[in-house]
Order: C-alpha cells, then sequence, then structure tokens
C-alpha cells in the first residue's frame, strides 16, 4: 500500500520524465499506480496510451510518413500527463488525510451547480434586505456558504466546462462582494499549485480582463504561477497559447506581466530580510531601547509637544549604534519597494480562530468584516474611526492577512500600548494616502500593483506561516526564472522586458540569473555597452575573469573607453596574474583621474607584484597624503620600505600598525626589519608575539618565514644564522 508522500513523489517524478519526453519509463511508472488503484478505467486507459505509443514507434521505425505524427504524438502526452493527474488523485484521495481531499469526498458532480444557485439565491434575498440594514451582506449563512464554495473550488481540478461557466458567471456578473470575488481567486489559485487543470488556467486567462483591478491582479498573479508551474506541459495546448496572446494583446498586459513577475521574483528576499531583521535589526534596537528611553524620554513621548518636530537627540543616539541607523534606512528602501518585510512582525499573530478557515488567509481587508467590528466592538472612537479602516484597507504597506492580524491582536494590548499605537497609526494612515494619491498619479497600474503584491504577501504567509501548510504545494520554493521559461519566452521575450527582470537580479546581486538575462539581452541588442558591461560585471563577480575580461574588452572597442571600464580590465589582468599588462590599463585610468585613490592604489599594487618596490612606494606615499586617515597604505609602505633596505621608515610604519591593531603578519616583518638593523633580541620577542597570537601557530609562521628567507638574505642575513634564529625561537616559546 502507498502512502501520501510516495505518491505525490511518484507522481513529481512522471512529470519530470515526461518533461525529458522519457515516455516508456512513465508508462511503467503509471502501471503499478494503476494496478495499486484497482481502478478498471484507468487501467484500460493505460492499456490504449501504452498500445498506441507502441505504434508510433512502429511507424516511426519503419520509416512510414505521417503528417499527423507530430500532433498524435502531442496528443498521447497529453494524455500520459492526465492519465499520471488522474491515477494520482485517486490514490491520494484514498490514503492522504489533507484537507483538500477530505473537502473532496464531501462532494460530487452536482456540488458546483447547488453551491452557486444557493449562493445567488442568498444574495437575492440580502439586496433586498440591505434596503433597510447595511450588514445584512455580512449574514453568517451566506459567509459560509462562499467559505463552502472557495473549498469547492480549492478541492476541485477537472471541473468541467459547465461548472467553469458558472463560476466564471458568479464572478463577472454578479454583484456579491468584490472581496468575496477575489477570495475565490485564490480558490482557483490553490487548486492549480494542488494539481493541473486546463478549465482553471483558462479561467484565469478570461478573469484577467475583469473589470474590477483586484479580482483581475489576483487572476494575472495566480495566472504566472500556473504558466512557472506547468510550463512543460503549455507546448502541449497550442489553443492556450493562443489565448494567453489573445489576452495579453487586448488588455495590453505586458508592462503588468513583468511587473507581476518581478514582484514573484522578489519573494526569495522575503527571508533575507526576515533573517537580517531578527539578526541585526531588531537586537541592536534591543540593547539601544534603555539609552532611548533615557534620551529620547520615550515614557512621555505621546505629549502635546509632540508636533513640534523630530528630537534632536535621535542623530545622538544612533552614533552610539552606528550601523543601525544604515539598517533602518535599507528598511525603509525595501518597504517603498513594496518587498515583504512584516513578516517577521505578524507571523505570530495568526492564532486567531479567524484564521482557522483557509479562505480568510486570502481574503482583501475591508473594514465591515464582522471579525473587525467585533475587535473593535468595545474601542474607543479612535480605532472606531471610519478614516482609521478605510485607510487600512487601502494602504499598501501591509498585506490583507497582517492587517487582519493587527485589527484582531488591539483587545489584547496593554492601554498605553493601544494608545500609543492608535494615535501613531492614524497620523501614517494620513502620510500614506498623501504617498498613494501621488503614486497613482505616477504610475497607471499602480492599484493593480498593489493587489497583486498583496495577495503575493498573502499567499506566502499561507504557504510559510499556516500550521498545515505541509499540506500545501509550496510554490515559492520553486525558482522563479521566467526568463527560462518556455511560455514566457512565446509572450515576453522582447528585450525590453528581460532587461528589466534582469536588472532587478542585477540590483539585488543574483549575478547567475541576471547574467542568463544580460547575454540573451546582448544577443539581441549587440552594442549596447551598459549592457555589455553588466555581463562582463557579472562575470566577474562570479570570478570568471577570462570572460568579464572579453567583455569589457569588447565595450572598450565599441566605444565606452569609461574610467570605470579601464579600471574594470585592468582588474581582471590583475586576476589573472598579469600585473604589466594590468599597470598599462591602470595608467590609462590615471590620465583620466589623476588623483582618483582606487586607481592609485591599484597602480602600487601592480608595481608591487611586479616585484619594482622603489616605484610602488612613490604611490603608496601619494595614497596617504591624500588620504591621511587610510592606516591600510602603511602595510605596503612598510614592506616596500623593508625590501628596499628603508629600515628605519618599515620600523616607523610597522608600529604604528602594531599601535592600531596587532597583525601576525606585521609583527613576523617588523621582527624581520629589527633583525636586518642588529637588534636579534627584539626581533626574537616580535617573532614570538606573532606566534602567539590567537589562531596563529608556529607550523604557519614557519610557512611565512620561509617564504621571506631571500629578502633576509638580500639584506645581508647570514643563511647560517638562520637556523639558529629559529631554534632560538623554539626554545623562548619552550620557556
Amino acid at each position: 500500500m502507498m502512502n501520501a508522500k510516495e505518491i505525490k513523489a511518484k507522481h513529481n517524478t512522471i512529470c519530470e520524465l515526461l518533461a525529458r519526453k522519457n515516455i516508456k519509463d512513465c508508462l511503467d511508472m503509471i502501471r503499478l499506480m494503476v494496478i495499486e488503484s484497482q481502478n478498471s478505467t484507468l487501467i484500460d486507459d493505460h492499456y490504449n496510451i501504452e498500445f498506441t505509443y507502441k505504434n508510433i514507434l512502429k511507424y516511426t521505425v519503419e520509416g512510414i510518413s505521417d503528417p499527423e505524427r507530430q500532433k498524435i504524438y502531442n496528443h498521447l502526452v497529453r494524455d500520459v500527463y492526465q492519465l499520471a493527474d488522474k491515477v494520482s488523485e485517486l490514490l491520494l484521495s484514498k490514503y492522504s488525510n489533507d484537507l483538500i481531499y477530505e473537502y473532496r469526498k464531501q462532494n460530487n458532480e452536482n456540488s458546483f451547480q447547488k453551491v452557486i444557485n444557493d449562493i445567488t439565491a442568498e444574495w437575492s434575498t440580502i439586496e433586498l434586505q440591505k434596503v433597510v440594514d447595511a450588514a445584512a451582506e455580512n449574514k453568517q449563512e451566506f459567509r459560509q456558504l462562499i467559505d463552502k464554495l472557495f473549498n469547492l473550488v480549492w478541492s476541485s481540478s477537472a471541473i468541467g466546462r459547465n461548472n467553469k461557466s458558472m463560476l466564471k458567471g458568479l464572478l463577472f456578473e454578479s454583484s456579491i462582494p468584490l472581496h468575496y470575488k477575489a477570495m475565490l481567486v485564490g480558490a482557483v489559485n490553490l487548486s492549480l499549485m494542488n494539481g493541473f487543470s486546463y478549465d482553471y488556467i483558462q479561467l484565469l486567462i478570461e478573469l484577467s480582463n475583469h473589470p474590477e483591478d483586484e479580482v483581475n491582479a489576483r487572476a494575472l498573479t495566480s495566472l504566472l504561477l500556473a504558466l512557472n508551474q506547468y510550463d512543460a506541459r503549455l507546448p502541449l495546448y497550442p489553443e492556450l497559447y493562443t489565448q494567453l496572446f489573445m489576452m495579453i494583446e487586448e488588455g495590453n498586459h505586458q508592462a503588468l506581466i513583468q511587473s507581476i513577475a518581478i514582484q514573484l521574483i522578489r519573494t526569495r528576499e522575503t527571508e533575507r530580510i526576515s533573517q537580517k531583521l531578527n539578526d541585526e535589526i531588531i537586537p541592536e534596537v534591543v540593547k539601544l531601547h534603555p539609552k532611548l528611553n533615557d534620551k529620547l524620554d520615550l515614557d512621555n513621548l505621546i505629549s502635546d509637544n509632540l508636533a513640534e518636530g523630530k528630537n534632536p537627540d535621535w542623530e545622538d543616539v544612533f552614533k552610539d549604534s552606528p550601523n543601525l541607523l544604515n539598517k533602518m534606512e535599507e528598511l525603509t528602501q525595501w518597504q517603498m519597494e513594496g518587498a515583504d518585510v512584516f513578516l517577521t512582525t505578524f507571523k505570530h499573530l495568526k492564532h486567531f480562530s479567524f484564521f482557522n478557515e483557509i479562505a480568510n488567509w486570502l481574503l482583501p481587508f475591508y473594514p465591515t468584516q464582522p471579525d473587525v467590528q467585533n475587535a473593535l466592538y468595545k474601542e474607543d472612537a479612535v480605532f472606531a474611526n471610519e478614516t482609521l479602516l478605510s485607510g487600512l484597507a487601502t494602504s499598501r504597506f501591509l498585506c490583507n492577512s497582517d492587517k487582519y492580524s493587527l485589527i484582531l491582536s488591539i483587545p489584547h494590548m496593554p492601554g498605553m500600548q493601544k494608545e500609543m499605537m492608535a494615535q501613531m497609526f492614524s497620523a501614517e494612515i494620513e502620510q500614506m494616502v498623501d504617498i498613494e494619491k501621488d503614486e497613482k498619479l505616477l504610475q497607471a497600474n499602480q492599484k493593480k500593483l498593489v493587489a497583486s503584491n498583496q495577495f503575493i504577501q498573502d499567499l506566502y504567509r499561507l504557504l510559510k506561516v499556516h500550521p498545515q501548510k505541509h499540506q500545501f504545494a509550496d510554490i515559492f520554493d520553486q525558482k522563479m526564472d521566467f526568463h527560462n521559461r518556455w511560455f514566457f519566452r512565446q509572450l515576453m521575450d522582447d528585450a525590453n522586458s528581460l532587461r528589466e527582470i534582469g536588472e532587478y537580479f542585477f540590483k539585488k546581486n543574483y549575478f547567475e540569473d541576471a547574467l542568463e538575462i544580460f547575454i540573451k539581452v546582448n544577443e539581441k541588442q549587440t552594442g549596447v555597452n551598459d549592457i555589455t558591461q553588466k555581463v562582463a560585471y557579472c562575470h566577474q563577480q562570479l570570478n570568471n575573469y577570462e570572460k568579464a575580461l572579453h567583455y569589457y574588452l569588447q565595450a572598450e572597442l565599441t566605444g565606452a573607453e569609461s574610467l570605470w571600464n579601464k579600471k574594470k580590465i585592468a582588474l581582471c589582468y590583475r586576476h589573472l596574474k598579469n600585473p604589466q599588462k594590468a599597470l598599462e590599463y591602470y595608467k590609462e585610468a590615471e590620465k583620466l583621474g589623476p588623483d582618483n585613490l582606487h586607481t592609485q592604489v591599484s597602480i602600487g599594487h601592480c608595481l608591487l607584484e611586479m616585484e619594482d618596490f622603489k616605484e610602488a612606494l612613490k604611490y603608496y606615499f601619494k595614497v596617504e597624503y591624500l588620504d591621511p586617515g587610510n592606516n591600510k597604505v602603511w602595510r605596503p609602505i612598510a614592506w616596500c620600505s623593508f625590501v628596499e633596505g628603508k629600515f628605519e621608515q618599515a620600523e616607523k610604519y610597522y608600529h604604528q600598525l602594531i599601535v592600531a591593531e596587532k597583525n601576525k603578519h606585521d609583527l613576523i616583518n617588523l621582527g624581520h626589519t629589527l633583525w636586518c638593523r642588529k637588534k636579534r633580541k627584539e626581533a626574537l620577542s616580535y617573532y614570538q608575539k606573532s606566534i602567539q597570537l590567537a589562531g596563529h601557530s608556529f607550523n604557519q609562521f614557519l610557512e611565512t618565514f620561509n617564504a621571506d628567507i631571500p629578502y633576509l638574505k638580500k639584506h645581508g642575513i647570514d643563511s647560517g644564522d638562520i637556523p639558529l634564529m629559529l631554534d632560538q625561537i623554539r626554545y623562548s616559546l619552550e620557556n
């Protein structure tokens, strides 16, 4: 007997094999599953498909020409996919305890029609009641019917043309509240995450042109996720491609799809942001808290003087934690970009009974929601304020799930915290409304983008935080590399669409992904220097210095003779162990920026690698002059001075370095310098200090010492004295 985990694993393997067109292996695996199912229809289907495939192979081997063969083959692959889906669903319904299969057992083919008819009838009654009672639409019976339909949509896959038509009618033509329509799109998304459905993909294509932004944005987001998940199947459905193409052309959705794709790609940042908050920002704020209390008088923050201006002590406080201000600014930047910065804050606030219903995780926030009203029933006028709740509903900075968490947690807050939050939040809402008004003027799709981004974040919480999250296929664990997907290449393969996605990867330092895209863009738009340079830079960041050099030189030939480009060429030559060639380009860069510190240092490094210590010293001294606070330049100055026999100068700089920071190499090199100055006893002392530094050992010391022997001999140290010095060091360490 198979278990649920084994069934899912086998189905995934079959789909992977089908994507590689390994038909026989798939049919062999499916045979075992249909035998396990004991379903005669599926056993017959398997026999017929295998019989057809054997005939295709036979005719192919015999060289019989058939103009319809590719079409027959594609249809057969579709049939294999469908058979794998059916037998997996049948076995999971039998052996799995997941919620989706429990719901499936409760329904039959007529369930869709009955529930939708019940909703339509109940809503007709409510519309009459709303004339005298605005709250009638929140009747518990109606909400239960909507939840029932949500679970039915989620747990169904092959719903059939009639049921799809009824659901489409409810979503397009019915006057039921918008938030329920949007929620039901979420159910379609969950169903597609669980299994392929031609009907639901078709429905999402149609819903992408829904008149309401909340619905069409969710439909486009769900569609992108489904197309990404089932990309290998899509070439088998040419009629779907035609519908997709028409949808994009008629709805002018290209820019919106591109932006939603970036929003989905951005979810890979969520865990990194959460980790940064937990590991860096929150601990620093906690450490700073007593100081903030003292310096900012936080206990009396809510006062009449609050509006007079910012407290000037803020800057002083952040001086005590210099990195915190930069981290907070980075957090603000993430928030403005639409990144999910609140997962850490709200993931522990999903324990309310409201979240027991899966549907509520994907319900758009609306002020009259009964649980919201109940939570605020006994609160003062600040929270009962319609402006605050409507402002919260339209705010883009919290997803719907977190808005519910925030409101449901209010009755459980201490009085002082509650009052403080209310006043601060009211002010924040006003500011947000002003910002969003300005942005709506700038970007036509802003409302749709906010809706799609919040839907993505709601979905992320469901799949990452829900107590039964293991029951869901986590689409966020899949790679969102749309640029490698068949469907994306068919619909969005123009250079500008690709480039925008590439620029996002590049900005976030995902250089492998950015490189893939920029190479494609570079092929489409030859001679665009900034793309050629970005290809080079990606290669450089991935340590592919030969390839990086190739593209930097290509950019140079096509007119990008900039200071930056020359320095990058030089850097690649340095990494490729060609300091002489690197020096040529650094010298050219020096002409373009004579006092550029980085160039001066790099020239010094090249000369050092070429063992032209005398010339290198000139450049390091220039850097010291131009940047007097830079004590790191003392190290190469000290070393070049030692090699050139300028021992007094070397000793002076090594002493300065050791005062600033004890470094094992500085201590060894100071020992060399003192020995060459005939100060053998002092040299021994510094050698000993180097070995005794934490993390250093005599063997490591010996490796460095042996590499420096040629310089010691050059400056008159007798080769016979060297083993004596090493033995002296050994004895001194024993004592």
